[in-house]
C-alpha cells in the first residue's frame, strides 16, 4: 500500500490546480506558512505572492499603505544622534555603519519581493516596524536644540507642529529636522492646534480667545474664527468642520473655508477642557465641578446624553466612534467606558489594560446586556486570581466569577 500511496503524494497538485482555485486554497494558510511554500518552487512562489492573497491579510489586519521608507538615517540625523549627544541616552542603538549595512542586508534578502508583490511587502515591512518598536536595536535617531521650550506637539506626514511660550506655533520637516516656516499671529499662549488629514490646513486655539486657521503648506493665515468670550482651550477637527470648546463654557461649531459659526453648544457648568468630533457627534468634558462627559448632536445643538459617574475632575477623554465607546479617565481613581449609543456604562464588561503604556489589551469578561438598568461590578485581583463580583441593578441576586491565570508549570 505504500508502495502505491507515496508516488500520489509526490505530485504538485497547486500547479495542476486552475490559478483561481489555487490561490483560494493558499488563502487559508498562515502568513509564515505562506512565506514557508514559496520557496518550494517558482510557480508556488509565484502563487504564494499572489497580491491578492496578501492584499487580504493585510486588510484583515488593518494595514494599509504608508509613505515610502525613511532615509532619514542618513545625512543630518547621521551627524546629529541622540546617542552621541550629552545627557541623552537611547539603549541599543547601532552605529552609523550598523545601520547602513542593515539596510543593505534588507534590500538583498527583500528588494525583489517589492518587485513581485507590494501587499507581501507591505506586511513584511509593518511586521518588521513593530518588531523595531517591541525589541530590535533602533537605528536613527537626532537632536534638535529649539529656540523656546516647547508645551505641545504633533506629528503629521513628514511634518512636525511645535507649540511655544511666545505664542507661536513652528512647523519643522522630518527629513532634514529643520524648521519649514512659523506661524505668528496669536496674542496669547497658543493651548491647542491641529493639523488637517490632508495636510492643508492648521487649526490654532488660544489664550486670546481666537480660534486661526493657517495653509498647512506655506503658514500663511486664511482666517480668523472670533466668537469665543474665554480662552479658546481644545478642538477637534473632521474634514472642514472644526468643533471648538473654551473658558467661556461653550463649544462652537465653525465651517473653516467660509469662517462661520454655524452652531453654539451650551450646558457646561465650567471651562471646557476636551472636545472630541467624529462628523455628527461632538463628545466633550469640562473642568472644575463639571465632572460629566456630555455627547452631542453637532448639528442639532441637541445635548444626546449626559453621562455621570465620576466623582472628580476629567483628565482624559477619548472617542472610538466606530464601536460607539466613549473612554474617560478622572482624578477619582477610576476609568469608565462608556456606549453612546444609549448614553451608559458599557454594560457587563471587564476589559484588560496595559498601565504603562496606556493601551487597551483584550476584554476578559463580557455579561449579556441586561437592558438599561445596567451592572454594579466589585474587582478585585492578585498576580494570579481575578475575582468579580456582580449583580444587575434591576435583579436581587450577586454573583461572584472567578478566573485563574496561574501556571502550574513554567
Amino acid at each position: 500500500m505504500r508502495h502505491l500511496s507515496e508516488p500520489l503524494f509526490e505530485k504538485d497538485f497547486l500547479s495542476q490546480l486552475p490559478e483561481e482555485i489555487a490561490c483560494r486554497i493558499i488563502a487559508y494558510l498562515t502568513p509564515c506558512d505562506l512565506m514557508t511554500c514559496a520557496g518550494v518552487s517558482r510557480a508556488w512562489r509565484r502563487l504564494c505572492e499572489d497580491d491578492r492573497t496578501w492584499r487580504q491579510e493585510c486588510l484583515e489586519r488593518g494595514y494599509v499603505k504608508f509613505d515610502a521608507p525613511s532615509f532619514c538615517f542618513l545625512g543630518g540625523w547621521a551627524t546629529n544622534r541622540a546617542n552621541e549627544q550629552g545627557g541623552i541616552a537611547i539603549s541599543s542603538h547601532m552605529t552609523f555603519q550598523e545601520a547602513r549595512q542593515n539596510r543593505r542586508e534588507r534590500e538583498i534578502a527583500y528588494g525583489k519581493c517589492y518587485e513581485r508583490s507590494s501587499w507581501k511587502s507591505l506586511y513584511l515591512r509593518k511586521k518588521r516596524i513593530i518588531s523595531n518598536w517591541r525589541s530590535r536595536a533602533i537605528q536613527s535617531s537626532t537632536v534638535q536644540k529649539v529656540y523656546k521650550g516647547i508645551f505641545r506637539l504633533q506629528v503629521h506626514s513628514g511634518r512636525i507642529i511645535t507649540g511655544s511660550a511666545d505664542n507661536t506655533l513652528r512647523v519643522w520637516n522630518v527629513d532634514d529636522t529643520q524648521p519649514a516656516f512659523t506661524l505668528t499671529g496669536h496674542m496669547g499662549r497658543i493651548l491647542t492646534f491641529q493639523m488637517s488629514d490632508d495636510g492643508k490646513y492648521i487649526i490654532s486655539g488660544s489664550a486670546d480667545q481666537t480660534v486661526r486657521v493657517w495653509c498647512g503648506q506655506t503658514g500663511f493665515q486664511r482666517d480668523v474664527l472670533q466668537g469665543h468670550t474665554g480662552t479658546v482651550n481644545c478642538i477637534s477637527l473632521h474634514g472642514t468642520t472644526l468643533v471648538s470648546g473654551s473658558g467661556d463654557q461653550t463649544l462652537r461649531v465653525w465651517d473653516i473655508i467660509d469662517g462661520k459659526c454655524l452652531h453654539i453648544l451650551t450646558g457646561h457648568l465650567a471651562e471646557v477642557r476636551f472636545v472630541l468630533f467624529d462628523g455628527k457627534r461632538v463628545v466633550s468634558s469640562a473642568d472644575g465641578d463639571d465632572f460629566t462627559v456630555k455627547v452631542w448632536n453637532a448639528h442639532t445643538e441637541e445635548c444626546l446624553y449626559m453621562l455621570k459617574g465620576h466623582t472628580d475632575t476629567i483628565l482624559s477623554l477619548l472617542f472610538e466612534s466606530e464601536r460607539d465607546l466613549v473612554v474617560s479617565g478622572s482624578r477619582d481613581g477610576t476609568i469608565r467606558v462608556w456606549d453612546v449609543r444609549r448614553g451608559s456604562s458599557m454594560d457587563g464588561l471587564v476589559m484588560l489594560w496595559d498601565v504603562d503604556k496606556g493601551i487597551f489589551v483584550r476584554d476578559l469578561v463580557r455579561l449579556a446586556s441586561c437592558g438599561y438598568g445596567g451592572y454594579n461590578w466589585l474587582l478585585k485581583a492578585t498576580e494570579t486570581l481575578l475575582v468579580g463580583a456582580f449583580e444587575a441593578r434591576l435583579a436581587e441576586s450577586t454573583n461572584l466569577i472567578f478566573i485563574d491565570f496561574d501556571a502550574a508549570y513554567p
